[in-house]
């Protein structure tokens, strides 16, 4: 039998807000969630213990009655495939009691599971956390069976066998996250009309995946919102879908009036990408250099990665050569909170520089080809049926029909590549910006 110390507490009993319904197969008794109780030691004196020591007790006198009388390893539940696929029902369960401090901690187990709160067996031993991840009785909820192994296995001494199983959990937790526990071979870019449905997270690469499993595992052994991490990759696999960023204009461009619009960030994101693009670690880091010019420079990273850079920088330092020096993540990731363009962007009209007029005679707005203004003070003629555009004195025919280069819904735009295509579209955005907003719009709206 394993020894259960007296003075064993749970810690981190901090309610969270998630609504379950599925009950514990052994129910723990209300007589026995007293939040203290006496029990008899050896010797034969009472000592007062907390609600999760008897547990712990009563797991230890199961551990010791089924000895040898498993065929069956009790982890495997809580530690394979079988446990992402039936992620929702653990999510939901809760052991079949009304004592505020089990449903708490159980919980809580779920939400560090997920990312939104830290793990309510922090400060357990070895043994204690191992009674814990094997007791298949009911008298703990599966998530909290995961949550004291994942704690257990972030106590291993840091060997090649350590890595391996932090490197399980976050693979685990991208493969849950990303592929819906599936995870499929990567995609290749450049972005098509015929991948445009395609989930952005296929591109990525396998170094990345690998990255973002170590980043997920990191972030949830720090109590960090695993939502910060979600946002970094919602990044990563845009690039990577668009070949590198290489498919994708600038954020800079024009307003409605012509003017010239140019956006930055906001002076302390500004400071920390600075810091970011002249520090050391970036030599190092495993995460993509050409990614990190690329989402750290205004003119591309505004829009896709809004309020994501303080935590870019610790993760970006985190994984590089200069890790082990960083300290733990700071309470301000507990909680993710949703970024709002107006606090990380900075957008500058510049009245100097304005586009030349333009001379389309033809436009596309919802769909419905019309004469530009430009058109019409030329005299111009748009006949709806054919979309033919002439003047009265040039009646329409085959040979003398004038057109923009806009009014030409097929011909070469059939041959056209990706964007060539969007460039030839009669529905050009006001802003003439190509964010990836707009080029799913674009992408929406084009015919050929």
């Amino acid at each position: 039998m394993i020894n259960v110390s007296s003075s064993t507490s749970s810690s981190n009993t901090r309610p969270a807000n998630d609504a379950a319904s599925v009950v514990a197969r052994r129910p723990v008794s209300p007589e026995d969630s007293k939040n203290a109780a006496s029990i008899s030691s050896n010797r034969g004196t009472s000592t007062t213990v907390s609600i999760l020591a008897l547990q712990l007790s009563d797991a230890a006198t199961r551990a010791a009655a089924s000895v040898e009388q498993k065929s069956t390893d009790p982890l495997d539940p809580i530690t394979g495939e079988e446990y992402f696929a039936n992620n929702t029902q653990h999510d939901a369960e809760i052991p079949n009691t009304t004592h505020p401090e089990l449903l708490a901690r159980a919980r809580q187990a779920t939400d560090f599971l997920n990312g939104h709160d830290t793990n309510p067996f922090n400060g357990l031993g070895r043994d204690q956390l191992n009674l814990i991840a094997r007791d298949d009785s009911g008298a703990f909820t599966v998530n909290e069976r995961r949550a004291a192994w994942e704690t257990m296995q972030s106590m291993e001494s840091p060997t090649a066998s350590s890595s391996e199983s932090v490197s399980v959990i976050g693979r685990d937790i991208m493969v849950s996250r990303l592929f819906n526990n599936r995870e499929p071979p990567v995609a290749l870019p450049p972005a098509t009309f015929e991948n445009i449905t395609q989930r952005r997270s296929e591109f990525l690469t396998l170094d990345d995946r690998a990255l973002i499993g170590d980043m997920y595992a990191y972030a949830q052994s720090q109590g960090a919102d695993l939502a910060y991490v979600d946002r970094l990759v919602m990044s990563l696999s845009t690039y990577r879908y668009y070949s590198d960023g290489r498919q994708l204009s600038g954020n800079n461009g024009y307003d409605t009036d012509g003017y010239r619009v140019t956006l930055d960030f906001k002076p302390e994101d500004a400071a920390t990408a600075s810091s970011i693009l002249n520090g050391s670690a970036i030599n190092s880091t495993r995460i993509d250099q050409g990614f990190l010019r690329y989402i750290l420079s205004p003119d591309h990273g505004s829009f896709i990665n809004i309020g994501g850079i303080p935590f870019l920088e610790r993760m970006v330092k985190k994984f590089s050569s200069e890790g082990a020096d960083q300290p733990p993540l700071g309470s301000e990731f507990n909680t993710f909170k949703r970024a709002r363009v107006e606090d990380h962007v900075v957008s500058t009209t510049h009245k100097d520089i304005r586009l030349p007029p333009s001379k389309a005679v033809t436009q596309v707005v919802n769909g419905v080809w019309s004469l530009t203004e430009y058109g019409k003070a030329e005299g111009y003629r748009l006949d709806k049926a054919t979309r033919q555009v002439y003047k009265p004195a040039e009646p329409p025919t085959d040979q003398t029909q004038q057109r923009s280069t806009l009014n030409d819904p097929a011909s070469e735009a059939r041959n056209n590549s990706l964007f060539q295509a969007l460039a030839d579209t009669g529905e050009q955005p006001k802003t003439r910006w190509l964010w990836p907003g707009h080029l799913s719009k674009l992408m929406k709206n084009f015919k050929p």
